[in-house]
């Protein structure tokens, strides 16, 4: 069993889904960890099981915010050693259903978003011995989708991210790779799982014939975190039950 003992950890999105997951995963190992949230409503979520001066509410599309949050986290604890960026947003529109304001919300939200926070945990991963920073990408960016454009779009480029830095950070001992989910059972594929016949014909492409629990891919994720991974960099790790073996 991997160990996160000693290490503190910074997450974007830890308000639900994977992310919640992931926090809480991080905790159970040992890690100290601080996390953005995007709601008040969340930030009473995450309370029950993280100290309120560990969560922060940011826009994860301000880097300024994102900047300030990291900050506040590395003084705190004195040192970070690992970061995940889950925090995202699901577009369900054609390209030529997507205008400008949802393209660049997309983007911004899942890729820009991503950077901003890397660039500015970056610079605390360098003082310390040994680094992990964790992109949650998406089996989207892989296949893509007829009806996802600017999200296959802002997964694709999280794939590239995390392949450029972790040549850039490989010499440090920075690790930088990237889970990608398949179909997980969350609030962004809620209503794809109310539709039965849209949840049968989703079913039926996903070798293991079920969808993933945000657990399973918060176990990724924490591996990645963790001294097991010690000699992997550079990898998106497809988590989705066979799905892109085909």
């Amino acid at each position: 069993m991997f160990t996160l003992a000693n290490k503190t950890v910074f997450i974007a999105g830890i308000g639900s889904g994977i992310g919640l997951c992931a926090a809480q995963s991080a905790i159970k190992l040992g890690a100290s960890v601080y996390g953005t949230v995007f709601s008040d409503d969340q930030r009473e979520t995450v309370k029950k099981f993280l100290p309120a001066e560990c969560i922060y509410k940011v826009d994860i599309t301000n880097s300024e915010e994102i900047t300030a949050a990291v900050d506040k986290a590395a003084s705190h604890k004195g040192r970070l050693d690992g970061m995940v960026a889950v925090a995202g947003i699901l577009s369900l529109q054609t390209s030529i259903q997507t205008d400008e304001m949802s393209w660049h919300k997309t983007i911004n939200t899942n890729l820009s978003g991503a950077f901003y926070l890397a660039k500015a945990v970056i610079p605390y991963l360098k003082k310390q011995p040994v680094g992990s920073i964790v992109f949650v990408s998406s089996q989207i960016g892989l296949v893509g989708h007829p009806r996802a454009a600017a999200y296959a779009a802002s997964k694709a480029g999280i794939n590239g991210l995390t392949k450029s830095i972790a040549l850039e950070l490989a010499s440090l001992s920075i690790r930088v790779n990237a889970v990608a989910p398949g179909p997980v059972v969350s609030d962004m594929t809620a209503a794809a799982r109310a539709d039965e016949q849209r949840y049968q014909t989703i079913l039926a492409d996903i070798p293991m014939g079920r969808f993933g629990q945000p657990e399973e891919v918060a176990n990724v994720i924490t591996f990645l975190l963790s001294d097991a991974s010690s000699f992997i960099t550079g990898q998106v790790i497809v988590a989705d039950g066979g799905f892109t073996a085909h």
